[in-house]
């Protein structure tokens, strides 16, 4: 074997062998790579689920913090001109429904607000619902749906925490006679919900 030929063996070999070991070192790493993500499922797997803390975040969504606190006040003006403050319900119960006229959950929950208030006495409890849309839109919609419940636009309003949180509709705020947060539902209401609502301390 000449020399030259054992040159070429020689490079050819070395050649297997780093690609051997490239292969080998990207096994590795992929097996790492899928032991560290199973590591992270057993975390997440062992998240506490009856954790006091998880239970009022899934009851009150983003504004469980809020729970228990006084209701921050803010002013609206509703269909008919006249102007809503929070504080101005003092010693009623008081629901604030953020809703649209677009929105199928909020349309599917007015005909329970709407028995509501004929079933409850309006010295007891207050409904104030306010949608972001245009008072003519909101007018037209409410003359068709018989609400009988004050409805008022947000208009140039300024909404204060944890009003201004809101991103999903509806959303109710449910505010107890002292003016106290009771509980915040994000979701579409029935009337048995509701007044389950309103009848828990």
């Amino acid at each position: 074997m000449t020399d030259k030929t054992k040159t070429n063996n020689s490079a050819w070999i070395l050649i297997v062998i780093i690609a051997i070991a490239v292969a080998v070192g990207a096994t590795i790493i992929n097996l790492k790579k899928n032991e560290s993500a199973s590591e992270i499922a057993d975390k997440s797997n062992n998240t506490k689920v009856n954790d006091p803390k998880n239970s009022a975040a899934t009851q009150n969504g983003p504004f469980s913090e809020w729970i228990g606190k006084p209701a921050p006040d803010f002013t609206v003006t509703d269909l008919e001109g006249k102007q809503h403050s929070i504080s101005s319900y003092i010693g009623k119960n008081l629901l604030v429904n953020f809703w649209a006229t677009w929105c199928p959950p909020c349309r599917a929950e007015i005909p329970h607000l709407i028995e509501l208030r004929k079933q409850e006495s309006e010295d007891d409890l207050a409904i104030l619902a306010i949608s972001n849309e245009s008072k003519e839109d909101v007018k037209k919609f409410v003359d068709a749906e018989k609400m009988n419940y004050t409805v008022a636009t947000l208009g140039n309003s300024y909404l204060p925490k944890p009003f201004i949180d809101v991103e999903y509709i509806p959303t109710t705020f449910f505010i107890d006679k002292k003016g106290n947060i009771k509980t915040v539902k994000i979701q579409s209401l029935t009337l048995e919900q509701i007044k389950s609502i309103l009848e828990s301390e």
